[in-house]
């Protein structure tokens, strides 16, 4: 642990009961450049804010350079760590000079006066981030990539060993983007500051970065040299969407990219899918579905149900049953009428029981009479039924010809390779 700047041990994280962070064990070495990507909502933010010691750990611990973050006061952390979140808003009608000034404060404390050296210090943080000019204006009249250079200069005149950043650069324009890129590139090299970089940008962060951690669902799926994480493979899991990775044949740098179809073809297919849903599973598919173009049928859906929610609001043809009713024969009947005239039949993760099973015996027989059944992974573990009847069917479907799918993105991929 003695060249680890920052650890995790083993730590839980997260806000009012929803955890975030599970289990998470990682370290950064001193003097190592590291990014952090991965999907919105993945937990990034949460695991700065837990390193920064702005969030208590539900278990486990954080380490910074050796020492348990819950045990230094915060002047040692101010000396230890600089973070330059993503939007920072000041209250009071401060300067640059101020705000600059108030990350140098941190070091001295309030009580100390500022000496040559505090002021060496605080010019060249400005230099730096090329703020120097605009440090008797207001900094609520600045734009949001100047705020953003300030707040850095800001925690530059901390003088940090480790310096992290939550998606600082994403309101800069290209230019001030790489130029704050080669400042800390340049620290980092020279001064051997520990650089923790959390970004959207898959390219930029493959770009600058020695290290690249691949972040999804409250853990590292994948870490090391970026050309090793960023696989087309695995970004496709991670972030549920088809993706083009291309190496620069001049420069040898990464480029991700998404992949658009022609979209000539969006709104122009003459596939009609039929969706047996339940209990939300269906409602991002009828979107996806919507999206590519698809005409789109469903049922049987219980009146209450959220899905039937939303076939309602995306005016999808629907065969909807009186909410707390079992499935009538009239209903079984017209649903079964959608799905024979339908090309491919979706069953998704929705619960199997005694009152719904009827849907997948229509998946069945429109597998009987030539149709592409697609059947979520899976239905054995959501069967509460009386013998575990879904399952038993289930897996009769597959050894029929059903097809199983794993992920929304892989779903997509099988109906547009079937349609």
């Amino acid at each position: 642990m003695a060249n680890a700047a920052l650890k995790f041990d083993g730590v839980t994280a997260g806000y009012r009961g929803r955890t975030v962070l599970e289990n998470l064990s990682f370290v950064i070495e001193e003097g190592e450049f590291v990014s952090l990507a991965g999907p919105n909502g993945c937990g990034k933010s949460t695991l700065l804010k837990t390193a920064a010691a702005l969030l208590k750990p539900l278990d486990g611990s954080v380490y910074l350079f050796g020492d348990d973050i819950r045990t230094l006061r915060p002047a040692q952390r101010a000396g230890l760590i600089g973070v330059v979140p993503q939007k920072v808003e000041s209250p009071m009608a401060y300067s640059v000079m101020q705000i600059v000034m108030n990350g140098r404060t941190a070091m001295t404390g309030l009580l100390h006066g500022f000496s040559d050296h505090d002021f060496v210090v605080i010019e060249r943080s400005m230099i730096y981030t090329n703020v120097l000019h605009l440090r008797d204006r207001y900094f609520m009249e600045l734009s949001g990539g100047e705020q953003q250079r300030v707040i850095l200069a800001m925690v530059l005149a901390q003088e940090p060993r480790i310096l992290m950043l939550d998606e600082s650069i994403a309101h800069l324009d290209i230019n001030h983007r790489y130029e704050v890129l080669r400042i800390l590139k340049r620290i980092n090299r020279e001064k051997k500051v520990t650089v923790f970089l959390v970004s959207h940008d898959l390219a930029l962060s493959a770009e600058v970065a020695g290290r690249l951690m691949l972040m999804n669902r409250g853990g590292i799926v994948s870490e090391g040299r970026p050309d090793k994480v960023l696989l087309p493979d695995l970004l496709e899991q991670v972030y549920d969407c088809e993706l083009q990775v291309r190496n620069d044949p001049v420069t040898g740098s990464i480029h991700v990219s998404g992949v658009l179809d022609d979209l000539k073809s969006i709104g122009n297919k003459n596939t009609t899918v039929h969706v047996i849903a339940g209990g939300g599973t269906g409602i991002e598919l009828f979107r996806r579905l919507l999206v590519d173009g698809f005409t789109i049928t469903s049922g049987v859906l219980n009146g209450m149900d959220s899905d039937a929610e939303a076939v309602r609001a995306l005016d999808i043809e629907a065969v909807i049953e009186k909410p707390f009713s079992p499935i009538g024969y009239p209903a079984l009947a017209l649903a079964l009428e959608k799905a024979l005239k339908a090309d491919i039949i979706i069953v998704t993760d929705v619960p199997f029981g005694p009152g719904n099973l009827v849907n997948l015996d229509i998946a069945r027989k429109a597998l009987a009479n030539g149709k592409k059944v697609l059947i979520a992974q899976g239905i054995a573990g959501r069967d509460y039924t009386e013998g575990k009847q879904a399952g038993k069917l289930a897996a009769e479907m597959v050894d029929e010809g059903a097809l199983v799918w794993n992920s929304l993105h892989e779903l997509m991929r099988m109906v547009n390779r079937e349609s």
